[in-house]
């Protein structure tokens, strides 16, 4: 995991193109790559078409999302995403995204908010990643 950090920071009431971008960091910050390496989700968060763009960036990657509700016993194991209450913005729940492993906060995109802030967050859902068909994995064996 590298830390990326977002560039945008509007909630919801901000137009879209200015919404923020916690959810492409944290995912930039995951695969290891660039803000530009991952989906520009702008135009589709109010619509509900980032999860299917999402769902076919993963595709090309063998990966799928799942979404799971933060329950003590359900904690995904190793790199997932989290989606939180807002620190930063005017209406907490219109939401932010931070990256964990094995349920804990270990980054948030928003330069804003310190490290000391991450334990502070209310877990309200998971993103874990799946794979799609182990059988292509590197180095999987007949």
């Amino acid at each position: 995991m590298k830390p990326v950090y977002q560039t945008r920071f509007g909630g919801s009431d901000a137009p879209e193109a200015e919404q923020g971008d916690c959810m492409a960091a944290c995912l930039a910050s995951i695969f290891e790559v660039t803000l530009d390496d991952v989906p520009d989700f702008t135009g589709t968060i109010n619509g509900g078409d980032w999860f299917f763009e999402l769902q076919k960036w993963l595709k090309a990657k063998n990966l799928s999302l799942l979404m799971l509700p933060a329950k003590p016993l359900d904690v995904p194991a190793g790199y997932a995403m989290a989606a939180v209450l807002s620190k930063t913005l005017a209406k907490p729940e219109d939401g932010h995204m931070i990256v964990v492993k094995n349920g804990l906060p270990i980054h948030d995109p928003n330069p804003r908010v310190t490290k000391n802030q991450l334990d502070e967050y209310t877990i309200t859902e998971y993103w874990a990643f799946t794979v799609m068909d182990p059988s292509k994995l590197r180095g999987a064996q007949p």
